[in-house]
């Protein structure tokens, strides 16, 4: 799993690396904007993990 500490890092240092000043709104629209894909990427590998849902046909009610 990606660690969004060091990818937030690792985006700012090569931001800074391009000149590239970020200021505070910058630096928040970019967390938000990498918790929200790990979270997806998160529910993406949660829903790959489980098993096919097999469908069993219910019994008849007894009368």
């Amino acid at each position: 799993m990606l660690n969004r500490e060091k990818v937030e890092a690792t985006i700012i240092a090569l931001a800074s690396k391009e000149g590239i000043v970020l200021n505070g709104q910058d630096k928040l629209v970019m967390r938000t904007s990498l918790s929200t894909i790990l979270a997806a990427k998160e529910r993406h590998r949660q829903r790959m993990g489980t098993s096919e849902f097999q469908w069993k046909k219910p019994a008849p009610p007894k009368r």
